[in-house]
């Protein structure tokens, strides 16, 4: 048998990005049972306009100078988890559905784990706009998608639904923040835990 671990997450989520790479660095070091890893959708800000936020207003506007700080720190915890974080390239706070949709979407074809780290990565290290439908099918491409397909998927309403009724789920669950990690529908976890953490509740679940 193997282990289900779904981990609830936003792709604007810096510390979903950096949870899911210290999970990624647990596993590893671990081969006592197979691993299936199941992302699932969690909108941290669903009213944002399809247009989205100017990034540094926003932030700027609800945590004051603390978001430097805050970045800072983010930026030495991805160094040390193999992130690169440039945050100055990230210019937008997306609406995050479609790029939801498009990691549903992913799933269906089999290439979801590759679909959440690249949009981390094209999102945090790239600054590419992954509320916009051209970046993302640009975005999908480099996962064998094709781009005219994804871009017809994303022009739709197909997969909309799907994901709501797996943010209900969440919403369910009392999950108020993320990342939050479920193991095997039993162990549940919220926040970026370091890569001991990470490693000790794996070695608890597969006892």
């Amino acid at each position: 048998m193997s282990l289900k671990i779904e981990i609830y997450s936003d792709v604007i989520c810096p510390w979903c990005y950096l949870g899911e790479s210290r999970l990624k660095k647990a596993l590893e070091s671990f081969n006592k049972t197979p691993v299936e890893i199941h992302y699932l959708p969690y909108e941290l800000n669903p009213a944002t306009p399809a247009e989205g936020y100017d990034r540094k207003e926003y932030l700027q506007a609800k945590y004051g100078d603390r978001i430097k700080q805050a970045d800072q720190k983010l930026k030495q915890f991805g160094e040390e988890a193999g992130i690169t974080y440039n945050f100055d390239k990230a210019n937008r706070i997306p609406n995050t559905l479609k790029a939801h949709r498009l990691i549903w979407f992913a799933d269906q074809k089999g290439v979801q784990d590759k679909a959440v780290t690249d949009l981390f990565k094209a999102y945090f290290t790239d600054g590419v706009d992954i509320g916009d439908t051209k970046a993302l099918a640009k975005v999908a491409s480099e996962w064998g998608l094709n781009e005219g397909e994804v871009t017809r998927f994303l022009d739709s309403e197909k997969g909309s639904e799907e994901v709501r009724g797996l943010e209900e789920t969440a919403y369910n669950l009392g999950v108020t923040g993320v990342p939050f990690f479920v193991f095997d529908g039993k162990a549940a976890l919220s926040g970026a835990l370091d890569v001991e953490t990470f490693s000790e509740i794996l070695e608890e679940m597969s006892a």
